[in-house]
């Protein structure tokens, strides 16, 4: 997900590339060179015809280039990106959710009879209220690429089994009498849970690999 960024303006890139754009007006909104010396120096009318000249030349190899690069991209793959895109700006904002909850969950260490009433307000207003909202949003998500959902398939797994850890955890904290049982239920789905979402950032993670391509 952190690659969002430099997908958008990879994205942006590819849209607004034109080669119909003049060399002049591509240097006019960054004052450099293409081979990066800087461009505002003074100089005689005969110098600037002279520069003008080199930095027409050098567009021709660098600038256009470039606009070849992009022309020259898999439209299937640009779309698979778009596609990824639309999926990331529907996933990021329900991570509030989910940090919420895990914060809130891991307050406390440990649970004794000081902080147990504090640990079941905690849960039933904070931990699975946030929880529940992240797991029900990313459950409506379908994205449209095939590889994709089957990745993040693996995320509304792991998510739910952990939604269902959060519920017998406050299960566990809602009597005075902190039953072992229900306790060790808990962590066994929230262990569950997070190899399920680990497996999902590691394929995730490979999966973005292929639009490294568009760069």
């Amino acid at each position: 997900m952190k690659n969002k960024l430099l997908l958008t303006l990879m994205l942006a890139a590819l849209v607004t590339a034109s080669s119909a754009l003049p060399a002049s007006m591509t240097y006019a909104a960054t004052d450099d060179a293409p081979d990066g010396s800087y461009t505002m120096d003074l100089t005689t009318d005969a110098d600037a015809a002279d520069n003008t000249a080199t930095a027409e030349e050098s567009a021709d190899t660098d600038t256009y280039g470039d606009e070849d690069t992009w022309a020259n991209a898999d439209p299937v793959l640009v779309e698979e990106a778009s596609s990824f895109l639309d999926y990331s700006d529907q996933m990021e904002p329900l991570f509030s959710y989910e940090t919420k909850a895990w914060d809130a969950y891991n307050i406390n260490e440990y649970v004794k009879s000081s902080n147990r009433k504090q640990e079941y307000k905690l849960m039933t207003y904070t931990v699975v209220p946030n929880y529940t909202k992240f797991v029900s949003g990313i459950k409506l998500i379908k994205p449209k690429n095939s590889e994709l959902a089957k990745i993040h398939a693996k995320y509304v797994k792991g998510a739910y089994l952990e939604l269902e850890g959060f519920v017998l955890y406050k299960k566990y904290v809602s009597s005075a009498r902190l039953d072992d049982v229900i306790l060790n239920k808990s962590k066994a789905k929230l262990k569950a849970g997070g190899k399920l979402i680990d497996q999902f950032n590691k394929e995730i993670d490979k999966y973005i690999t292929k639009f490294d391509a568009l760069q």
